[in-house]
């Protein structure tokens, strides 16, 4: 206002045009006519304007206001006062005695919430996606196909994620897809197959729930580090193409398990390998209240929460533990940081998580299985929760529940060796299993002896393979061979059997066929074994067929 009553043109200094939200075109004619004014003026002109311009600034200084701003503060308050009558309404008047217990939160710290921006594709191209989100298309070589044929230059630079691809990809060329046919024609044929392989009845079989500390799905999910995790993701593949009612559960590891590089002195170089979730086919698991599906677990003198995730396998559902929220203390945020990670106690937060977790989520998913399937020892402790089950809520003894426990689970052990199956100290079991005994109605010396091979040895560890043996009906190598070496490495555990009496078979590792095998070979199957293909997995004498095709198709 100062400035407005000292300069009312361009030639006194300032030229002040009044704004409001309804006089855009008047204000811009003004804007326009000062700009002109300025331009017509000669040097002098200018010289003079700008002179006014430097002794107006002079004028219009903050210790010559600041009176002013006390005054006119002090008026709007007593106005204001003389107003607040205007803003009580009855009907929202609280009572002093209903405020007392009140807490209020008295920090000056930021509250930061994430924002998640997600690109929306248009109609004609919403199905890819949908089958990106899905991992089908990694062992479907016309999806594949489809996805690289977007922009093969972008398809590369993201290492084969569609996810990627469609979230960076130009919006000019987005248009320019929705107007190419063959393009379209190709994407709605791949949808149309995924939905009918989606669309298969499950086969009537017991269902099965799958637990596995790695799971090796594609090179983009960072779940696995070996043969371990290759196995269960061919395992779940398989599951999905045959239509068999399994559900997976596993942990989702922010930094994958790590990156091999070899130096030029032929040194193991360690890369970290960072996942970005939302660049991945992870899909948050909601409760009915539609929150985030979290599970809880009593921890020494704490509670570990972790949030769940689900993966899309074909059409088996994959569900992951993750404890890397703001809940957790920031060490047991870490505990899902890396596959096989951190110290000895992290891995046992790890198995805990894994099993006593797991269990934990397919009752809050409503999923009672017929069979709980433990790939490898990392798992046992589903087994030790199972029991607690049944105790507290079908009121029956340890004996009677071990026997329900053991008539459904299975145990797949994969090392040869001792060494390399997890055990752990008493003292560590005990800083957190050392409830369990007294819920279990069992002493203390009968909870370790479920993972020693001699009970009254007290220095030895806790065994999870021994664990997961105990608990099982069931017990498989994943070879002929293997089976033969798991009944040796087991006999000590019923002692005054024969080790061709004990209930250790086998089951030879197999590859999940349209991953592992490139297209040109699967047509070639498809040419001369037609139908009789499927008969090949599970009847080693169908592939004697190989025999009658000339040697040079095949070289």
């Amino acid at each position: 206002m100062i400035v407005h009553a000292k300069s009312t043109n361009i030639a006194q200094g300032i030229s002040v045009v009044d704004r409001n939200d309804n006089n855009d075109k008047e204000a811009s004619g003004k804007i326009a006519l000062v700009i002109k004014d300025f331009a017509s003026k000669n040097e002098e002109g200018i010289k003079l304007a700008r002179e006014a311009a430097f002794r107006l600034s002079k004028t219009a200084l903050w210790r010559n206001f600041i009176i002013h701003y006390k005054e006119a503060y002090s008026i709007a308050l007593e106005k204001a006062g003389g107003r607040s009558e205007t803003f009580i309404h009855e009907s929202k008047v609280q009572l002093l005695n209903d405020c007392i217990n009140m807490e209020f939160m008295q920090t000056t710290s930021p509250v930061w919430r994430k924002i998640f921006v997600q690109s929306q594709l248009p109609e004609s191209l919403r199905a890819l996606d949908k089958l990106a989100r899905n991992i089908w298309w990694t062992w479907n070589p016309d999806a594949i196909k489809l996805f690289e044929s977007i922009d093969e230059a972008l398809w590369e630079q993201h290492h084969h994620n569609p996810i990627l691809v469609l979230d960076v990809l130009p919006y000019q060329q987005m248009k320019r897809l929705e107007k190419n046919r063959e393009f379209i024609g190709h994407l709605n044929t791949i949808n149309e197959k995924f939905e009918q392989y989606i669309a298969r009845p499950i086969i009537s079989s017991p269902q099965v729930t799958y637990f596995c500390m790695e799971y090796g799905l594609c090179s983009d999910l960072k779940l696995y580090s070996g043969g371990l995790g290759i196995l269960a993701g061919d395992y779940l593949k398989e599951a999905s193409d045959n239509a068999m009612d399994v559900v997976g559960i596993g942990l989702l590891y922010r930094n994958g398990y790590f990156r091999q590089e070899i130096s030029l002195h032929g040194e193991q170089l360690v890369q970290e390998d960072v996942q970005k979730f939302t660049s991945l086919p992870l899909l948050p698991v909601y409760d009915n209240e539609g929150e985030w599906l979290k599970i809880a677990i009593a921890f020494p003198g704490r509670t570990l929460y972790a949030k769940a995730w689900k993966i899309e396998v074909g059409k088996v559902a994959l569900y992951l533990l993750d404890t890397d929220i703001p809940e957790n203390s920031t060490e047991d945020r870490s505990i899902t940081s890396r596959l096989y990670g951190g110290d000895w106690e992290n891995r046992l937060k790890q198995e805990l998580l894994l099993g006593i977790g797991g269990m934990r989520l397919l009752r809050k998913l409503g999923i009672t299985p017929d069979v709980y399937h433990y790939n490898e020892g990392h798992a046992a402790f589903a087994g030790l929760e199972r029991l607690l089950m049944l105790i507290q809520e079908e009121n029956i003894s340890f004996d009677e529940a071990l026997e329900v426990v053991r008539s459904s689970s299975l145990f797949t052990t994969h090392t040869p060796v001792p060494a390399g199956h997890d055990t752990f100290s008493e003292e560590l079991i005990r800083t957190y299993l050392s409830y369990n005994a007294n819920l279990f109605n069992i002493s203390w010396k009968h909870l370790m002896a479920l993972g020693r091979a001699d009970e009254n040895d007290t220095s030895e560890n806790f065994s999870m393979s021994y664990l997961a043996a105990r608990l099982s009906q069931e017990i498989n190598g994943v070879s002929e061979i293997h089976e033969k070496v798991s009944r040796k490495m087991f006999n000590h555990l019923w002692r005054g059997y024969a080790e061709e009496e004990l209930h250790i078979g086998h089951v030879t590792n197999g590859v999940h066929f349209s991953t592992w095998t490139s297209p040109e070979w699967q047509n070639f199957y498809e040419k001369y074994f037609g139908n009789e293909l499927k008969g090949i997995k599970s009847n080693p004498s169908a592939s004697e067929k190989i025999q009658n095709v000339d040697e040079k198709i095949i070289w």
